[in-house]
């Protein structure tokens, strides 16, 4: 999954964001807690109001509210699975002050899956309709890839199965966990009994998943201090003749303790560049600069460099991370606070054997 950061702002300006969003919903909470219960209508156009109040903080997080018991209403802030941004969810939720009839919830909660049914497009979603299988690649063992299958799949409406089955699935195992331990799934059939495939029952799922998680820390948990650090750089033209400029840490290609940094940490960089879309020496010394904060700016012992593009009208550099929490909270203010013409992004997701770069490392070099 991926979040992205794209704005820039000096730290004190979020934080008073951060005042500013909590003191209007104190003044207009009421308004929520004073709705009928079926007026679905004024209840999601005080929502979009809420989303507005929040993006002077960040321009990218949601939030939804209900009832939480019989005495009080929830407000959760989520990021919809973007890795890069529950930072940004748990500070805001953080920077709440202490107001009467409300709990304020950071990320969508497990609710668990026995006694919850997400029903879409005329599509039953509950423990009586769907289970699960895992898939398993030999080349890539410690991916964790799932088929969640539904006892009515239908391939003409594949759409909306997966659309169904990725609520049912945040629903149930909550947003953090879909989003930090699976690799991949989908929504597919019950498989053909001559495949031998055997269903788990989906209130299964969470157990497996931390007995996977577990099983992959435990092989990975000693970090190895001394990393690849030898580069190549390599040049191409497009069909248009755009000049295509790569560094890549090439030593990393056969390293095998790649799992080991598993989250990309990928950062874009766009900038105005020539009519053949190359930065001009302005420009590439601040793309350097940048580039080189960041190095710096992440901590070495939890950061491998892989490399870097520039093609385009963009900069694309890429750091392999052993975890995703420290390096989004550091990316996302640094990108607050830098004043730059360019506009950065980031994302951050799961790569565990590095595929984004294999691209690169499959590149003729020279000797």
């Amino acid at each position: 999954m991926a979040g992205i950061s794209k704005y820039f702002r000096k730290e004190g300006d979020v934080q008073d964001a951060a005042a500013a969003f909590w003191k209007w919903f104190e003044e207009n909470e009421y308004r929520f807690r004073e709705l009928e219960k079926n007026d679905s209508e004024q209840a999601l156009s005080f929502l979009e109001e809420l989303i507005q109040q929040m993006q002077p903080f960040n321009p990218w997080l949601k939030a939804l509210a209900g009832p939480y018991n019989n005495e009080k209403f929830e407000l959760i802030i989520t990021a919809d699975g973007d890795v890069a941004l529950f930072c940004k969810v748990e500070e805001l939720v953080q920077a709440a002050p202490e107001i009467e009839h409300w709990v304020f919830t950071a990320h969508k909660p497990a609710l668990g899956f026995e006694g919850i049914s997400i029903d879409l497009y005329g599509l039953e979603f509950s423990a009586a309709t769907t289970s699960f299988y895992p898939i398993v690649q030999e080349n890539y063992p410690d991916e964790v890839s799932i088929v969640l299958t539904h006892n009515e799949y239908n391939a003409d409406m594949d759409d909306h199965y997966q659309a169904g089955g990725m609520i049912y699935l945040e629903n149930g195992l909550g947003e953090v966990n879909t989003a930090t331990k699976i690799d991949h799934y989908e929504t597919g059939p019950m498989p053909d009994p001559s495949e031998g495939i055997e269903t788990i029952p989906i209130g299964k799922l969470a157990d497996y998943l931390n007995w996977r998680e577990k099983e992959f820390i435990e092989k990975y948990e000693s970090v190895p201090s001394e990393k690849p650090d030898t580069f190549h750089i390599l040049e191409a033209e497009d069909r248009d003749g755009k000049l295509i400029v790569v560094t890549v840490n090439m030593e990393c290609r056969y390293w095998d303790m790649k799992p080991a940094y598993s989250w990309l940490l990928q950062v874009n960089i766009n900038y105005a560049g020539d009519e053949m879309g190359f930065p001009g020496e302005a420009q590439l010394q601040e793309l350097q600069a940048i580039e080189e904060e960041m190095v710096n700016l992440l901590p070495a012992d939890r950061t491998v460099f892989a490399g870097n593009k520039t093609y385009d009208n963009c900069r694309n550099i890429y750091f392999y991370v052993s975890e995703y929490k420290t390096p989004s909270t550091l990316l996302n203010r640094y990108v607050e606070g830098k004043e730059t013409e360019m506009e950065i992004l980031f994302f951050i997701r799961r790569d565990k054997y590095w595929k984004t770069m294999e691209q690169y490392f499959n590149l003729p070099t020279e000797d």
